[in-house]
């Protein structure tokens, strides 16, 4: 940067990231105003130096430069610190139902179909996906608050938006209690209401699921985060629509293109679904 504005007696700057490059520019810019006060008039040397309006612009242009370089890469920054965010709570629901499962015979919990808070369906098989409102006051005798039911990449939406499909209350008994907890996590197999179906999973232990869909509790997902797939677009958009408020055509997710999931070893993960980044 010295050998650009042509100073031999500048100080070495360091070159670390973070304000050193503030400090860099500073000095690059103090640079170029001493190097135009030097090329004028020897009767305007005695003058003090000073940046002019284009010197300043010309500082200007270059923070502008460098902030745009450096958003791309804060926000990237901030998304993956929500995904941590996100599995360290998804590892803290593992953790309350490994509590659960050892107190209640490995069986998962169990509610009531009618205490299922649903989401519209997602194929023509009428799958679903259940939010875990009706299930916060069993685990949390287990966790130390219930804010871990929240995705932090997920907006918490009660009204006028088509997230609000993911979103409930907390649920005891057939009454919402809203001001005791809210949550937006996701479950497939918990919201099977056919006992019949392999995936069933209320009342029943992870590994006998996992046996009877030929598979294995690490492979399993049964907890994830909120996502809309582009594939259930053409012809389930309009149920999940909530007046103008209609999923993207390309899908959705909080976490650049996938989502976090606990398996049925309570692992969690992270997994690339059908959404365009």
């Amino acid at each position: 940067m010295h050998a650009l504005c042509g100073r031999q007696d500048a100080r070495p700057l360091p070159t670390t990231s973070g304000c050193t490059w503030f400090r860099a520019v500073i000095e690059f810019c103090s640079c170029i105003a001493g190097n135009l006060e030097l090329n004028r008039a020897p009767k305007m040397r005695t003058h003090k130096l000073a940046f002019t309006l284009i010197e300043l612009l010309v500082c200007i242009a270059i923070i502008s430069v460098l902030v745009g370089l450096l958003l791309p890469a804060l926000a990237h920054a901030k998304g993956s610190a929500r995904r941590s965010s996100c599995l360290s709570n998804l590892r803290q629901l593992g953790i309350a139902t490994t509590m659960y499962l050892a107190d209640n015979r490995d069986l998962m919990p169990w509610v009531a179909d009618e205490d299922l808070q649903l989401t519209p369906p997602v194929n023509t098989s009428g799958k679903r996906y259940n939010s875990m409102g009706s299930f916060l006051p069993l685990l949390d005798p287990h966790l130390g608050s219930a804010q871990v039911w929240v995705c932090p990449s997920t907006p918490l939406q009660r009204s006028n938006s088509w997230l609000m499909r993911f979103a409930s209350p907390w649920r005891e008994i057939g009454e919402d209690y809203p001001a005791r907890g809210w949550a937006n996590y996701i479950s497939d197999k918990l919201a099977e209401l056919h006992p019949s179906q392999a995936r069933y999973l209320r009342g029943r232990s992870p590994a006998s699921v996992a046996l009877k869909r030929n598979s294995s509790v690490s492979t399993e997902e049964w907890l994830m985060c909120s996502f809309f797939e582009k594939g259930w677009w053409a012809d389930f958009s309009g149920q999940w629509s909530v007046g103008d408020s209609v999923p993207p055509r390309k899908g959705w997710s909080g976490h650049a293109g996938g989502r976090n999931q606990i398996y049925l070893d309570m692992r969690a993960d992270w997994v690339r679904k059908d959404i365009d980044r």
